[in-house]
């Protein structure tokens, strides 16, 4: 298959797949509904910087007032989204040019992805069809998809594209081209977030100890270090305010982890000139720059040490870190999500451990490489659910390693009918996740799920519409929600879901599962206008199991004290009360 033809094959997957997406999507695209808090918020902040708000400054100013609320946010995933707008804008103006960007940043981010898969696979197989295969498997992978579908802005589909850009570059020829792409990967993906940390770290390793086991790979190591460090230190300078050089925080790229990354660039680029003879002793060099770049981090910012929620008041801690899903270990989470997390990475482990077995040379050096990686990956995942999209795309090769030779033979079967169940039942295996999810939910519907699909409503454009007719005024509401109210509306939001806000979210818990009179002295210092919230959500459901005599239980129930009158909003399940 020529270039032309496999990238214009990889083009129409990626099409159908948008528009399938984008179907399935209309109902919450044209609500406004998105699948997570964090896409309104960050629409919100590309809002603001399009209004004139400094590029340097990503403080949310309508949440806890009259401070604001400091994120840890990168600007560069505000770029793509602001990039759309402003294109549009004159054309649409600024809410459907806005409209358009949620719709089409992650589908192209998607694109982008797909295309990085393909390339992965092309470099791994040297075969065109099993690439192919593994583009169409990407957009069956739930924990891919959840990350990359319309409406989701946020920045995991970009650091899953950087993941795998690097990954790509790295098991690649050990030249300083490949260590050149891989360390801008690295330099975009952690300026993102520093929850690709990890993960970095480990494809460092490997790209140490492929020096370490033969030193002719020493181009690699160092162009890999150099530009990691170099272009890391260039967007934090680009990114942050002279006032913010050098103060260290704990949630992003600061002065403390460009200290770090310094030593273990130079450290490791200076033992890679030095004319160490045996791979021993280059491990133990390597291991020393290690252990001397963790240095900084006691010296500078030893409050970093138990990394960035080590600081969490209890409260918050218990009610809101504890809580969020992707943010905890496998072993607390529900089935399908285990299956959803890890389904696919098995099955690609024992595809790669497959393919390092019956491949030679300089293809078998690449399949081990994945391996590291994909075994990495997935302890990774294990530790921390959100970790699982990395884990998944890296674990596709190896899967059609396993599954593309069924594939094969599923084709050649004779029988129409046998031929095209055998076909579907190679994808089925491919997709474990989506099809665990679609059996469980169908085998035990629950009706917390059923409440919480109601609830979800509350989160529409049209619902929104009747909080926002009402005067402006500051809102206390669930965490989970202040971003809906935020962008929905003209109102201010007390607190939300982000933890430099730690403050102000121990009020907001504080209040819903105290007493009335707790409630009020909140409400009274933090000159709260209405009280609010969507009966049925998560958030709420654990505020009223947890606290079952609490202010926000009492609310649902009917009991409104004497200091709140409840507000009628028409056409919205939200519940309202303003305050006297």
């Amino acid at each position: 298959m020529t270039d032309r033809r496999f990238w214009l094959s990889t083009a129409a997957i990626w099409a159908g797949t948008c528009l399938l997406l984008v179907v399935i999507a209309w109902s919450a695209i044209v609500a406004w509904r998105f699948p997570d808090p964090d896409d309104q918020m960050r629409l919100l902040e590309v809002r603001d910087w399009l209004a004139g708000q400094s590029w340097f400054d990503v403080t949310q100013h309508r949440i806890n007032l009259p401070a604001g609320l400091p994120m840890h946010w990168s600007r560069l995933v505000d770029l793509p989204i602001a990039a759309v707008i402003l294109t549009l804008r004159p054309l649409l103006g600024q809410l459907l040019a806005e409209h358009v960007a949620l719709v089409v940043v992650p589908l192209l981010t998607l694109g982008v992805v797909m295309a990085l898969v393909a390339a992965l696979a092309r470099r791994l197989f040297a075969n065109d069809a099993p690439a192919l295969m593994a583009v169409s498997i990407t957009p069956v992978c739930a924990e891919v998809l959840h990350q990359l579908q319309p409406m989701r802005i946020d920045h995991h589909g970009w650091q899953m594209a950087m993941a795998l850009l690097t990954v790509y570059a790295v098991i690649g020829a050990p030249t300083r081209r490949s260590g050149w792409l891989a360390g801008l990967a690295i330099t975009v993906w952690v300026t993102i977030s520093l929850e690709g940390l990890p993960m970095i770290a480990a494809i460092l390793a490997l790209v140490a100890l492929k020096w370490a086991i033969t030193p002719s790979n020493r181009p690699l190591l160092v162009a890999t270090m150099a530009t990691s460090c170099a272009g890391a230190g260039f967007l934090f300078l680009v990114s942050h305010s002279p006032g913010a050089w050098g103060v260290s925080m704990c949630d992003a790229v600061s002065p403390v982890y460009l200290a770090m990354l310094a030593i273990a660039a130079l450290g490791s680029i200076g033992v890679a000139m030095l004319p160490i003879k045996t791979t021993a002793g280059r491990l133990v060099a390597l291991a020393c720059v290690g252990a001397v770049a963790l240095v900084p981090l006691p010296l500078i910012a030893p409050q970093c040490a138990t990394g960035p929620f080590g600081q969490l008041d209890p409260l918050v801690r218990h009610f809101w870190y504890l809580k969020v899903a992707e943010g905890l270990p496998l072993w607390v989470q529900d089935l399908p999500s285990v299956v959803n997390t890890i389904g696919l990475p098995v099955i690609g482990l024992a595809g790669t451990a497959l393919a390092v077995k019956t491949s030679d040379g300089d293809q078998r050096t690449r399949w081990i490489a994945m391996l590291f990686l994909l075994s990495a990956a997935t302890i990774l995942a294990i530790l921390v659910q959100r970790a699982a999209g990395v884990a998944n795309l890296l674990a596709i090769a190896g899967a059609v390693r396993l599954l593309h030779p069924l594939l094969l033979r599923a084709r050649s079967i004779e029988n129409l009918p046998k031929r095209l169940a055998a076909t579907l039942g190679v994808f089925v295996a491919a997709a474990p996740g989506a099809v665990s999810g679609v059996a469980i939910t169908s085998a035990a519907p629950d009706a917390r799920v059923t409440a919480i699909r109601r609830a979800m409503g509350c989160l529409a454009a049209s619902d929104m519409k009747a909080l926002s007719d009402l005067p402006r005024g500051n809102v206390l509401a669930p965490l989970d929600i202040s971003p809906t109210i935020l962008l929905l509306t003209h109102h201010e939001a007390v607190a939300s879901g982000y933890h430099r806000g730690a403050t102000a979210m121990h009020d907001v818990i504080a209040t819903f599962t105290g007493t009335a009179d707790q409630a009020h002295a909140v409400v009274v210092r933090r000159r709260v206008d209405y009280v609010a919230f969507c009966p049925g959500l998560p958030e709420v459901l654990i505020y009223e199991n947890e606290a079952p005599k609490g202010f926000l239980a009492q609310l649902d129930a009917g009991r409104t004290p004497a200091w709140l009158t409840p507000v009628a909003l028409h056409g919205s399940p939200a519940k309202v009360w303003r305050v006297r």
